[in-house]
């Protein structure tokens, strides 16, 4: 017998036994045999109610109902103990009554029950497969019959034409046979129609770490009029002040407002000092809980020369906005599936530039997921900008750092030298390197504050692309990274950094370029 036949035998071995019990007052023999089986018939209720795979809401509502139905039969019993021959009668239709009736309702809610809990996800989504073209999941159903699992479709997106990411499905498998997970992706993996299997991990951002920083105390001077910009010792190194002077001789000129969207934490778009370029893509992303995102968005995309906070390399509003899709939570948390249905999203609704200052390492030896998406991307002219991660290793083993077609950003410190922290992009196809320790910036309710990380290094490569694809819209990763690295300037680890951005340098580049092309 399994769980549900135990729980409904247990509960009629009790209801029978008391409902007998009533009638056996006055002889002792017949009163224990029935006051065993109430006992035995409570214990394998008891024991089998606890065990049956239900939330535990469904399970209060299924024990106030039985003891609501055994409390009404003692109840009728209790009363027609002084009538011997209705009594009788009313236990012959009370087992007719509940074979018809009771006991297929009870077997009915239990297997509603049962399938409506097996068949809620957890949102957790362990695996990710591609299947052949124009097949669905019944493709794989033998093997999600088999050990429970859920499948849906993973990712949203437009132009279904332009990318293979249509064709893959994400796999719920229940909390108890989580440990099975190896058995169930190598049965998988025999399926005829199955051509990848890749797992759906989790990222975590880095725990920011806060600074204490003071002002500049060199001779160099901003200039724009944000009053933070002293604690912002990556202006001078960055060539800001260049990029305001192309800008104030009206050298500047955009053909374009670029869209920067942020995939991380969410953005407070009502800082005082992003608002100016903010634009909703949706309400869930425009508040930030951890900070993380707001901080990224504001090393982007601060408004900047508006007497307010710190500066952005965007010299005006009609150059760049920034945009945030929340796909980090609370805890910092988030998938690959959620990234990479971010991305699409992006790409979808005209991003010219994505930052994803996120990452983790890869379990797996390669991510067909990302790098699709990525394609996908580029395709509808997005570059998208990649964090190389925090821990001092070989960001190779990072995701979606080492995804093909992304710029990946190291961290450099004060001195030139590559971050403690940071991984280094030696085999990295597009490696660059910005400012990553001390960085001043927005947190939410119009604060700020300076965290390390190459969380921190990527957006003032987001920012200056940014500002690239507004003169050029028409320019591409390859072209974008020939700029960035030919005006770039040397670390003193350029193998384990790449060269470090110079904006001031980048932005003359492509204004003399533009004029050349004018001729």
């Amino acid at each position: 017998m399994n769980l549900a036949e135990w729980y409904s035998k247990g509960f009629w071995l009790a209801t029978y036994s008391l409902v007998l019990w009533h009638n056996s007052r006055n002889h002792e023999g017949w009163t224990k045999l029935f006051q065993l089986g109430l006992v035995l018939g409570f214990t394998s209720y008891a024991i089998s109610f606890s065990f049956l795979p239900l939330t535990a809401g469904t399970k209060l509502i299924i024990l106030f109902k039985d003891l609501l139905t055994l409390g009404v039969i003692s109840s009728i019993f209790h009363a027609l103990r002084d009538y011997k021959k209705i009594y009788w009668l009313a236990i012959i239709l009370l087992y007719a009554f509940s074979k018809l009736f009771l006991g297929q309702w009870q077997k009915s809610f239990l297997q509603q029950s049962s399938t409506s809990f097996q068949s809620q996800p957890e949102n957790e989504w362990e695996i990710l497969i591609q299947l052949d073209n124009h097949q669905d999941k019944s493709a794989i159903q033998p093997v999600l019959d088999k050990y429970h699992l859920i499948a849906e479709s993973s990712f949203e997106l437009n132009e279904t034409d332009a990318t293979d990411l249509d064709n893959y499905y994400s796999i719920e498998i229940p909390e108890n046979i989580e440990d099975q997970i190896t058995d169930i992706k190598t049965e998988l993996s025999l399926c005829k129609h199955v051509i990848w299997i890749e797992d759906n991990e989790v990222i975590n951002i880095d725990p920011l770490e806060n600074n204490e920083v003071s002002d500049n105390k060199t001779p160099f001077k901003s200039l724009t009029n944000d009053p933070y910009t002293t604690q912002q010792w990556s202006i001078e190194s960055l060539g800001w002040n260049q990029v305001m002077n192309l800008f104030k001789e009206g050298l500047l000129k955009p053909k374009k407002r670029a869209k920067i969207f942020i995939l991380d934490t969410g953005v407070d778009g009502n800082h005082e000092d992003l608002k100016g370029n903010y634009e909703s893509f949706n309400k869930g992303s425009d508040a930030d809980d951890m900070g993380h995102g707001t901080h990224v968005a504001g090393i982007a995309g601060a408004v900047t020369n508006n007497a307010l906070g710190i500066s952005s390399v965007n010299p005006g509003p009609e150059f760049i906005s920034v945009s945030s899709i929340k796909v980090l939570g609370k805890f910092g948390a988030g998938t690959q599936r959620d990234i990479i249905n971010a991305i699409l999203k992006a790409a979808d609704a005209g991003a010219d530039v994505i930052n994803m200052s996120l990452g983790g390492r890869s379990l797996d030896s390669r991510q067909k997921a990302y790098n699709e998406a990525v394609e996908y991307a580029n395709k509808k002219g997005t570059i998208i900008v990649v964090a190389a991660g925090n821990d001092n290793t070989d960001a190779r083993n990072y995701a979606p750092a080492n995804a093909k077609g992304v710029i990946t950003v190291s961290a450099i410190n004060e001195e030139m030298n590559k971050a403690p922290f940071s991984n280094f992009v030696n085999d990295i196809q597009y490696k660059i390197a910005a400012p990553g320790t001390n960085i001043y910036s927005c947190t939410p309710n119009n604060q700020y504050a300076a965290f390390n990380g190459t969380s921190m290094a990527a957006p003032f490569v987001t920012g200056l692309v940014a500002l690239m694809k507004s003169i050029k819209p028409e320019l591409n990763t390859r072209e974008i990274y020939d700029i960035l690295s030919t005006s770039g300037s040397e670390s003193k680890n350029p193998d384990q950094t790449g060269k470090v951005i110079h904006a001031g340098r980048a932005i003359e580049q492509l204004v003399q370029a533009s004029k050349d092309d004018l001729r």
